[in-house]
């Protein structure tokens, strides 16, 4: 016998990539890779996601406010920290002409320890408008300023009284009588006391000069 090779036998082996119907039907479609078609798919998504977040590469963050640097005004007084000191503000005295004060005379007299009391006083005086005798010593100290309406004008004893910025009741009963030498020519008499040392030009004393 004779072994003969089927040669019709090797067509029907199928080659890679390629599926046999059978029956010699014509060949089917090539068979694609599943690692390929799975890189396609990831490119595709990635195409997509990179679509989807284009617009927003142009925004700016959110969440984030705008900031403003916050301006401080720095006082004329008060400030503190490093290089300030706290600083308070010093009592001032009113000034200016009081209406009708030219019609009152004052006489002040010294009734502390304090040097020109009286004369201070009387120079402040005469800045509101009042006229104001010479300035004396009061015959007696006082530890608290004492004001005497000379001829009975309760009224002009006020409006001194509030000038100098002290308690109404310095004002002293109309019977009482002013521990000075005189009051001739005066509307109303002011014993100085402790309490007007703001009026005075120079520092305190032990003696009691004149004023």
């Amino acid at each position: 016998m004779t072994d003969s090779t089927d040669d019709s036998s090797a067509g029907t082996e199928s080659s890679p990539g390629w599926r046999s119907s059978g029956g010699g039907d014509p060949p089917a479609e090539p068979m694609l890779p599943t690692g390929w078609l799975r890189g396609v798919g990831v490119v595709v998504v990635a195409v997509v996601i990179g679509a989807l977040l284009m617009p927003s590469a142009t925004r700016a963050p959110l969440g984030l406010a705008a900031r403003s640097t916050p301006t401080t005004t720095a006082g004329h007084q008060g400030a503190t920290g490093p290089g300030h000191t706290a600083t308070t503000t010093p009592r001032t005295t009113t000034t200016g002409v009081l209406p009708g004060a030219s019609a009152i005379h004052v006489l002040v007299a010294n009734g502390t320890s304090i040097t020109a009391l009286a004369g201070g006083t009387a120079a402040y005086l005469r800045s509101r408008g009042f006229v104001t005798l010479a300035a004396t010593n009061s015959s007696q100290k006082v530890s608290g300023t004492q004001v005497y309406a000379a001829s009975g004008q309760q009224v002009a004893a006020t409006v001194v009284v509030n000038a100098l910025g002290i308690p109404s009741n310095a004002i002293q009963p109309a019977s009482a009588v002013a521990p000075v030498a005189s009051t001739g020519g005066a509307t109303v008499v002011v014993i100085a006391g402790p309490d007007l040392a703001r009026f005075a030009p120079t520092s305190t004393s032990t003696s009691r000069p004149v004023g």
